[in-house]
């Protein structure tokens, strides 16, 4: 059964602090910050497909933990 479990992520989108009209991305696994946006994306939606491309990888990507 444990080796059929997938990792509940969250997203967050959110404007940059550094950088007026620029998204930034953080991705959670079960609450807990696991991976962020490197550079801000200049749209919300960008910013959300790469966050959904990242989730997309970490989910085809054989667990290393």
């Amino acid at each position: 059964m444990g080796a059929n479990l997938r990792h509940l992520y969250t997203l967050e989108i959110k404007a940059s602090r550094n950088l007026a009209g620029h998204y930034t991305w953080a991705i959670r696994d079960r609450g807990k910050l696991y991976r962020r946006s490197d550079k801000p994306h200049p749209s919300e939606a960008e910013a959300r497909a790469a966050a959904e491309a990242e989730i997309e990888r970490l989910l085809d990507a054989p667990d290393r933990r």
